[in-house]
């Protein structure tokens, strides 16, 4: 197993920075709109909760101890302004990840969420991660864009209503 720890990413655009609990109030606003679960189910987190779920995600680290847990926030460049998060869940006995997105509403349409996914993936691929997979709600046509943008393929496998994306 490699010892992987998020480190900042870049592209020419955005800044992807590891994940810490001083997030939480930022990322509150950026995530607070009910459209954003409309595939995946919930409600928007309170920034005390987010917060919560911030502190044991920064522990990178599955409680069992089976997973290693990568989370970044996605940053514009020029503005600095949070504009969601992209995740990696490495099961580490068989070096595979597991990956999503989300970008905050005002922010999407601009390319964040595809620019983000690759960056993110190309880091798990040169990390040492042997394959990579998504799900993708079927009716989500901009998150199967970033998967095919990312490197990942369609496949006929559905677990809990998404469709299974794989590299």
């Amino acid at each position: 197993m490699l010892t992987r720890t998020p480190t900042l990413l870049t592209t020419e655009r955005l800044l992807l920075e590891p994940l810490t609990p001083s997030h939480a109030d930022e990322m509150a606003a950026v995530l607070d709109d009910p459209a954003l679960h409309t595939y995946v189910g919930g409600e928007p987190l309170s920034a005390v909760e987010l917060h919560e779920r911030y502190v044991r995600q920064a522990r990178r680290r599955s409680p069992d101890g089976l997973q290693t847990w990568c989370n970044w926030i996605i940053r514009e460049r020029t503005s600095l302004s949070a504009v969601g998060y992209v995740q990696a869940t490495i099961t580490d006995e068989t070096d595979s990840a597991d990956v999503a997105w989300v970008v905050g509403l005002s922010f999407q349409g601009r390319g964040n969420a595809r620019e983000a996914a690759k960056v993110m993936v190309a880091w798990l691929r040169e990390s040492g991660v042997n394959s990579v997979t998504a799900h993708v709600h079927p009716d989500n046509v901009a998150s199967s864009a970033v998967a095919r943008a990312a490197g990942l393929t369609e496949t006929s496998t559905v677990i809990d209503g998404e469709v299974r994306w794989e590299l």
